[in-house]
């Protein structure tokens, strides 16, 4: 009898060693229990069991994509109007011994650049926040994953035998 406790305990041992544990890092990157780096998609695959958890991380990934565009969008917009604003020099305008010089520096450009570098700075934080989140409760359902086995009594025309479920 405590051959066969033994054996099932390495043969459980073993199993949560296959079990893969995930590390986040910076930038929404996830690494393996090796340090190697996973794709996206072979994080979906990983996730593929929990609905919730896949729907997080890709919720997660939307949202990277949108700050990634709003931060190089605003970049681009606010670089644009400061050199249109620095290689024009505007309407000048000569009467009598006034001169007026018209310059549209800075213009809603520069304020649409502005506005969607102020909303992308919640938005990368929000993204990294929701994966690192998705990484925890990955890995704390490895780790309680065993903690609900079950035996089963099995019958068939040979005889009687126990099954031993994990989960």
């Amino acid at each position: 009898m405590i051959k066969q406790l033994v054996i099932l305990f390495f043969f459980v041992c073993s199993l949560q060693s296959f079990s893969q544990k995930l590390v986040y890092k910076s930038n929404g990157t996830i690494l393996n229990s090796e340090n190697q780096k996973i794709s996206p998609d072979q994080v979906r695959e990983l996730l593929a069991n929990s609905e919730k958890l896949l729907a997080d991380y890709n919720a997660g990934r939307t949202k990277k994509t949108i700050g990634n565009i709003l931060l190089i969008g605003g970049f681009g917009l606010l670089t644009t109007d400061v050199l249109v604003g620095a290689s024009t020099d505007g309407n000048t305008t000569v009467s009598g011994n006034t001169i007026q010089s018209d310059r549209n520096y800075p213009s809603a450009l520069t304020y649409v650049g502005l506005a969607a570098l102020v909303v992308a700075i919640p938005v990368k934080i929000g993204f990294s926040k929701k994966i690192k989140n998705v990484v925890t409760d990955y890995n704390n359902q490895l780790t309680t994953g065993y903690n609900k086995p079950k035996l089963d009594i099995i019958t068939n025309s040979n005889g009687l035998g126990l099954r031993f479920t994990l989960n």
